[in-house]
């Protein structure tokens, strides 16, 4: 009777795993049909309940980033996130500097917000004033003082050109503590800088934004995933996305600002790379000049595509 009973349970554990394995692919192939058209930027487990993660062996993947680093005379800091596990690779993660035009997404985020509310309009016009002009990145200055466009139309200017102006505007006509409203639903300390009064934050911490954009935790579905759309829309297309072919869509965000006393400036670049079953977050912040930069960050995000686009997994759910 006990070798029955012992028989009995392994076949009807085989049996519970088929039946598992069956229910969790035909699961996933619903969700693919029904979703992935819809919101393809963001996550799939989104839409199911107790999905599975994958447990793969980033540890050379961790020795090549720190021996390549280490190799280095400017200072780099990093973080990497594999999506469908949340196994993460961090170095100088924690280091605090300028969120700088990295900024320009939570302002975008704190706009589709009020815009899922209800409380303000895509189609609302904004007019340029004085004060909006800057004429350090973007040509929506040259439009000049009284020139009018959407709300719709300077988010997407904010995120794909990085116009200073464009965000300058968005900024005015929000209403007071809707941006701080986001990074405090992150948790994240949004910190000031005592001599300029500008915000800092780690590129981990920045990670945090682009994975609930991912997740859909903030934003409604159709919000997150329109920003995450504008953002593969940039036209910054070196660095991050310079790291991998040009058919893999990467919805990043560059920041640069200059360092006082020095030659060099610290750039940034974050986002997240849509590898076919294995997207993850790559965030890279490095001290030093343009050219120089935007090799090692390009460099960076060559040596994490290859690693990541080997890998084969039968059950997963990004």
């Amino acid at each position: 009777m006990k070798w029955f009973l012992v028989i009995s349970l392994v076949l009807n554990l085989a049996l519970g795993f088929l039946l598992l394995k069956g229910g969790y692919l035909s699961n996933q192939q619903r969700i693919q049909e029904k979703d992935a058209e819809e919101y393809p930027y963001l996550s799939k487990r989104i839409f199911v309940e107790n999905p599975n993660d994958v447990i793969i062996n980033f540890i050379p993947l961790r020795n090549s980033l720190n021996s390549y680093i280490d190799s280095l005379d400017e200072f780099v800091a990093l973080y990497f996130e594999y999506l469908p596990s949340g196994t993460s690779i961090g170095i100088n993660e924690k280091e605090e500097l300028r969120l700088s035009s990295l900024g320009k997404v939570p302002i975008a985020m704190a706009a589709y917000k009020l815009i899922a509310e209800g409380k303000i309009r895509p189609e609302q016009e904004l007019m340029i004033e004085q004060e909006h002009i800057d004429k350090q990145f973007g040509d929506l200055w040259k439009k000049g003082v009284g020139a009018k466009i959407t709300i719709e139309e300077a988010i997407r200017l904010s995120l794909t050109d990085s116009d200073n102006t464009a965000n300058n505007l968005l900024l005015a006509n929000l209403p007071g503590r809707e941006v701080d409203k986001v990074f405090e639903s992150f948790d994240i300390p949004k910190n000031k800088n005592p001599e300029e009064d500008f915000p800092v934050i780690s590129v981990k911490n920045f990670s945090s934004i682009l994975r609930r954009l991912y997740l859909s935790s903030y934003l409604p579905e159709k919000y997150s995933n329109k920003v995450l759309e504008i953002l593969t829309q940039t036209r910054f297309t070196d660095q991050i996305q310079g790291g991998v072919p040009k058919d893999i869509l990467v919805a990043h965000k560059v920041g640069v600002f200059e360092l006082k006393n020095s030659i060099k400036s610290v750039f940034r670049d974050c986002g997240i790379v849509y590898v076919p079953k294995g997207p993850y977050i790559l965030c890279v912040m490095i001290q030093s000049d343009n050219t120089t930069a935007s090799k090692i960050i390009t460099e960076i995000s060559k040596i994490i595509y290859m690693y990541v686009s080997q890998i084969k997994s039968e059950f997963y759910i990004p």
